[in-house]
């Protein structure tokens, strides 16, 4: 009897806190749901009107057939997908290198990564005016070195060129936000025991060996979750490429997101450019459901 006395007081303590935690954590999830289900929903209705913020003529699902039979959209859609792939993988690529070297001992490695975090410091009109500086037809250094190296004749238009609109615009992306890739591998990197590495090199492993074998494994889950995150950044990125080319030369460089823009703000076509909106949240659905059921990133962490 003393015993069950005894827990009574405990379960008592036990439903107070669950009650204390539902009531903390209630009105924080309304107000997330809110903050994020709100203009999504919001989003998805005016899509199915003609005008939403005029007549409020109700069209269905008229808008997004207009935006999906648009003669501009496989080019805005592949647009998106070349610029969020080649500035994600790239940019995984240039902070796993940088990751390598600094988690080596060697001279310098601690100024590096204190380097390494500058860029993605600053705000993206300050690299934007750095990169229109150096990239300048007339007074950019990059045109200065390749004169004089003999590689042109004559300046390059970087941002006005079509086919090198978007390179350019990928190299300056991934100069800001490759530090991003830097210190998530880094510290996965260091987080690796260096017992492994030196039981691989007794048994006479290769420093390719080595990698393949110990520190890839150990950075697949960081590896991917750079891949989706960063990604699913990189799709709906938009201020980089307004400030520099605001969508041109002739459509070279617009994305989904600049093109939502162009239809909402410069046509005024709302309802339009709403749709296009859900069509890419539908896109980026299908690539996280994707992402989860094929990669299964949680074994990473179960494993």
């Amino acid at each position: 009897m003393g015993t069950a006395r005894e827990r009574v007081p405990a379960l008592g303590r036990i439903d107070s806190a669950r009650i204390f935690l539902l009531a903390a954590l209630v009105p924080l999830g309304l107000f997330f749901a809110l903050l994020w289900f709100g203009p999504m929903l919001y989003t998805l209705v005016m899509s199915l009107f003609a005008d939403p913020l005029g007549t409020a003529e109700f069209v269905g699902l008229a808008n997004y057939l207009e935006v999906l039979t648009a003669g501009t959209f496989p080019s805005v859609l592949w647009n998106s997908v070349v610029f969020a792939t080649v500035t994600t993988v790239l940019s995984l690529v240039v902070g796993l290198g940088f990751a390598l070297v600094v988690d080596e001992q060697m001279a310098g490695r601690d100024a590096l990564r204190t380097l390494m975090i500058f860029p993605y410091l600053l705000p993206t009109v300050v690299v934007v005016f750095l990169w229109t500086l150096l990239l300048d037809q007339n007074l950019g250094l990059v045109n200065r070195l390749l004169l004089e190296l003999g590689v042109v004749s004559s300046p390059v238009a970087f941002f006005s060129t079509v086919e090198l609109a978007m390179p350019s615009i990928v190299v300056a992306s991934i100069w800001k936000w490759g530090s991003f890739a830097f210190f998530i591998l880094l510290a996965n990197l260091q987080a690796i025991p260096d017992a492994y590495y030196e039981r691989a090199k007794v048994q006479g492993a290769s420093p390719w060996q080595q990698f393949r074998d110990i520190t890839f494994p150990h950075l697949r889950g960081a590896i991917l979750l750079i891949l989706l995150v960063r990604g699913i950044w990189m799709f709906n990125k938009f201020d980089i490429i307004w400030l520099t080319t605001r969508g041109g030369p002739v459509g070279a460089t617009t994305t989904l997101p600049i093109r939502i823009y162009d239809l909402a703000i410069r046509a005024g076509t709302f309802g339009v450019a709403a749709a296009l909106a859900g069509v890419m949240f539908a896109l980026l659905a299908v690539v996280g459901v994707v992402y989860f059921l094929v990669l299964e990133p949680e074994q990473e962490v179960t494993g």
